[in-house]
């Protein structure tokens, strides 16, 4: 698997490695195949609020965006890498709701980055029952990486 990591903006930031490990892991421990690859970009706050409003059509800033592209379940290890999707955070939005939960910037990031990587492979999160199964994936992913007390 491969992740790519970009750094566009923003006051706070966030380690490249550190973020290619959790991705590789998260992807890994839902048995995503080889062959699959996600973008991960830290961005502003304005440019999350420019991207919310012009692809959500919600007219402020949000923490994290998915966009997802082909599904990794088509990956043939004999061809190209799939493209699965598009990930992108806004670390200052994250560091300002971080205390809001009583989380370290690394668990509010970490899950950010896990809850995106789950849209990627169809999880949502719009009724309740798919809420609760998707955030016990979350921290089932979490907890296995190590990260624990992530809300």
């Amino acid at each position: 698997m491969k992740v790519s990591v970009d750094i566009r903006g923003g006051e706070k930031s966030w380690d490249p490695a550190a973020i290619e490990k959790l991705a590789v892991f998260a992807l890994g421990h839902m048995g995503v195949p080889e062959g699959c690859e996600v973008s991960v970009s830290l961005v502003s706050v304005e440019e999350i609020h420019e991207l919310n409003r012009e692809y959500r059509g919600i007219d402020r800033p949000t923490d994290v965006l998915s966009f997802e592209c082909d599904s990794p379940w088509d990956a043939d290890p004999d061809d190209e890498e799939i493209a699965i999707g598009d990930v992108v955070i806004a670390p200052d939005v994250v560091e300002a709701q971080r205390a809001q939960y009583g989380t370290t910037f690394e668990q509010e990031a970490s899950l950010m980055l896990v809850h995106s990587i789950l849209h990627l492979l169809g999880y949502d999160h719009m009724e309740e029952e798919e809420a609760e199964e998707m955030e016990a994936k979350e921290k089932e992913i979490l907890d296995a990486y190590g990260l624990t007390g992530v809300r």
